[in-house]
């Protein structure tokens, strides 16, 4: 089970990305690259999913790749790996239960977890400097974030290494745009934990 803790007022945009945001980086590392990749919706020449004819730039096309293969992930994984919400506790704690394969589950926790890391030995350091020294680090944070989102992805590639025809690039950028939609909750102190446990959810929830 993988647990996130939360805090604060949510919106229902924050528990939306949350949500897919855990689900597209657990499927990503829960699916082989086989079932991940099928022509002729992979361009290998070009690296890129089936799309619209029109013209889109890069962020586009990463959105439309990452949607595609989410949607493909819901379609083909089976019963015993799919990742399931067992239960939305909404209070100031709170939390968030998924149930799903454990080493997807614990990939998952070790990118949440770093996020979380880096965003509070963040906030200790500009409580510790005055404002305009924290602006002239903002650069070099923000640079130290993306070196870290990309540290993430190639975490999850280390558990696809079986296919190595999938192009590592293109895969890198779609797990670090799943990092996206966590990172402003990290950021706001709402997702502020993380953990996975040998545990099955509760009686009612599985009634339910």
């Amino acid at each position: 089970m993988l647990r996130l803790e939360i805090e604060g007022s949510w919106e229902p945009e924050d528990f939306i990305e949350v949500l897919k945001g855990v689900e597209s980086l657990y499927y990503k590392a829960a699916l082989s690259r086989r079932l991940l990749r099928d022509p002729p919706y992979f361009w290998m020449e070009h690296f890129w999913f089936e799309r619209p004819t029109v013209a889109m730039s890069f962020g586009e096309n990463v959105d439309f790749s990452n949607d595609w293969l989410l949607t493909r992930a819901r379609t083909i994984a089976r019963s015993h790996s799919r990742l399931r919400v067992a239960r939305i506790e909404y209070a100031s704690p709170g939390g968030i239960d998924f149930v799903g394969l454990g080493e997807a589950c614990k990939a998952v926790e070790r990118i949440i977890g770093r996020l979380i890391k880096f965003f509070d030995k963040d906030d200790r350091e500009i409580r510790k400097q005055g404002a305009k020294q924290a602006q002239i680090e903002t650069a070099m944070k923000e640079e130290s974030l993306r070196s870290l989102k990309i540290e993430n992805a190639r975490a999850i590639l280390e558990l696809r290494r079986d296919y190595p025809d999938m192009p590592d690039e293109i895969l890198t950028a779609l797990i670090t745009h799943d990092q996206d939609k966590l990172i402003p909750r990290i950021a706001e102190r709402k997702l502020v934990a993380v953990r996975t446990m040998d545990a099955e959810p509760p009686p009612d929830d599985e009634a339910a």
